[in-house]
């Protein structure tokens, strides 16, 4: 195999299993927050976060994302997208060589963005419905959420620029991260 191939197809898939990750924490975690004693001590009220979230499957992210549909957040065609996606990260993972060495296994771009729009969905009902409430900053304002770019979306989409030199310009991130920590 070509070395670019081989170099292409290492990094799509150590950025899918990667990105699959990231999102599936972000998704897990938000109801724990809200079942949380408190912002800063972060000790889950376990009783109520079972009865309410972990009672709804087995899968700790099954029963999240079915929190999150009773809440109105996704439906059940967002669900069948992370399912989806969940398939193809668990063929990735077991399958790792294959779509390392063989150019025709391909990672279905389907697949990763029905991913990154179900964590994007839930980011933005979470910092509606979550965020925004309890920050006086945003009282009265008027929120376009097609505006709203979650933390997970924004650094995935900074590790894909990365991996794949799309950065506006080179080192544009890591300057960027220089210039706020010396502020």
């Amino acid at each position: 195999m070509h070395p670019k191939i081989l170099k292409r197809n290492l990094i799509t898939a150590s950025l899918y299993l990667s990105a699959y990750e990231v999102c599936k924490k972000s998704i897990i975690e938000k109801p724990k927050t809200f079942f949380s004693d408190g912002i800063m001590e972060k000790k889950i009220n376990e009783d109520e976060y079972k009865k309410e979230v972990r009672s709804l499957a087995k899968s700790p992210l099954d029963a999240t994302l079915l929190w999150f549909k009773s809440n109105g957040a996704i439906d059940d065609k967002d669900i069948e997208g992370f399912k989806k996606a969940r398939k193809l990260r668990n063929d990735i993972a077991h399958e790792l060589p294959l779509y390392i060495s063989e150019s025709d296994r391909n990672i279905d771009q389907s697949a990763y963005e029905s991913l990154l729009e179900v964590t994007h969905k839930i980011g933005v009902w979470w910092v509606i419905n979550f965020e925004l409430p309890i920050n006086p900053d945003y009282d009265g304002q008027e929120i376009d959420e097609s505006e709203i770019k979650t933390g997970t979306i924004l650094m995935l989409q900074m590790i894909m620029d990365i991996a794949y030199d799309n950065e506006p310009e080179e080192g544009y991130y890591y300057k960027n991260a220089v210039e706020r920590m010396n502020l």
